[in-house]
């Protein structure tokens, strides 16, 4: 049976922390038995973009979905863009 995933789209001028990324990596699998996919884009987002894909257990998604986006993405991806001045 395919394992939940999560793909996460970063925005290209953002950055990543490697312990953030890991820790994101381990909560997923270890939570939830699965894997996480980063890619990048050139598009305008204005933070990370996180769809779960795979076979997520019914409910289980929206608890994940919280941790992620209130603890694990802010320490896995930031962005300096707030320093730039027009």
């Amino acid at each position: 049976m395919p394992r939940p995933q999560l793909l996460v789209i970063v925005p290209g001028t953002w950055n990543a922390v490697a312990e953030g990324v890991t820790e994101l990596k381990r909560y997923l699998a270890d939570e939830y038995g699965g894997t996480v996919i980063i890619r990048t884009t050139a598009a305008p987002l204005s933070s990370p973009l996180i769809l779960p894909t795979g076979v997520w257990a019914p409910g289980t998604w929206r608890l994940a979905r919280r941790d992620m986006e209130l603890v694990l993405l802010p320490q896995a991806f930031f962005s300096l863009d707030w320093m730039e001045v027009s």
